[in-house]
C-alpha cells in the first residue's frame, strides 16, 4: 500500500475556521486519543481520574453543540484534567494533554467572546492546534499517514461546513462522529 500524500497542517488552517470549528478540531484530537487514556483497574483515584478526562472532553463538545456553560466550567475542567495528565504514565498522558487542550480553546474562546480581546482568539486557535500536535505527537512511524489523514480531513470539513471568519462563533453542531464530520479515522484507526 502506497503512503497517501503528505500535506502539512498549519497555524494558518486553523486561523481560517470559525471559533467553534476551532473546539471541534480540538474536540476530535481528544476523542481519537481517549481509547488510549486506559487506567490499570486497581489505579488510585482510577474512577476521578477517567471523570476529569472525559468532562474536559464534554465541556469542549457541549460548546460545540451550542448548549450553555457554567461561568468557570470549562476552566474548572482544563485544571483537573491537566492534573490528570500530568499524574499518569506516558501511555496516558497523551490522552489527557489532548482533553486539556479541547477544554482550553473553550476557555480562550469565552474569553474572546465576553472580552474580545484578540490576545484570546490567537490563544484558542493556539490550543486547538496544540491538540492536534499531541494527537501527532502520540503517533509511531506505522499511524502517521492515518493520523495526517484524519487532522486534513477535519480541517476540510470545517472549513465547507463553518462559514464565516475566526472572529465569529460560528454555528453550533456535533463534533462527534455522528455529526457532519464523519469518521474520526476516514483511513482506518490506528493499531493502537
Amino acid at each position: 500500500m502506497e503512503p497517501t500524500q503528505r500535506h502539512e497542517l498549519s497555524f494558518g488552517d486553523l486561523a481560517d475556521l470559525t471559533i467553534r470549528a476551532n473546539v471541534a478540531f480540538a474536540v476530535r484530537c481528544a476523542q481519537r486519543l481517549r481509547p488510549c487514556f486506559q487506567l490499570p483497574a486497581d489505579a488510585p483515584r482510577r474512577r476521578e481520574q477517567t471523570f476529569a478526562i472525559d468532562a474536559a472532553i464534554r465541556v469542549a463538545t457541549g460548546f460545540c453543540r451550542g448548549e450553555p456553560l457554567e461561568p468557570g466550567r470549562a476552566a474548572a475542567a482544563v485544571k483537573a484534567a491537566l492534573i490528570v495528565a500530568e499524574d499518569t504514565c506516558e501511555d496516558t498522558r497523551y490522552a489527557g494533554y489532548a482533553a486539556v487542550r479541547a477544554a482550553e480553546v473553550v476557555v480562550h474562546a469565552e474569553t474572546y467572546l465576553s472580552s474580545g480581546e484578540d490576545v484570546a482568539l490567537t490563544e484558542a486557535m493556539a490550543a486547538a492546534f496544540g491538540a492536534g500536535r499531541v494527537l501527532a505527537a502520540n503517533a509511531d512511524a506505522f499511524a502517521t499517514n492515518q493520523i495526517v489523514a484524519a487532522l486534513l480531513a477535519d480541517a476540510t470539513e470545517l472549513r465547507r461546513l463553518a462559514l464565516g471568519t475566526s472572529q465569529d462563533l460560528g454555528a453550533s453542531f456535533d463534533p462527534s462522529e455522528s455529526g457532519p464530520l464523519g469518521s474520526l479515522w476516514p483511513e482506518g484507526a490506528p493499531a493502537w
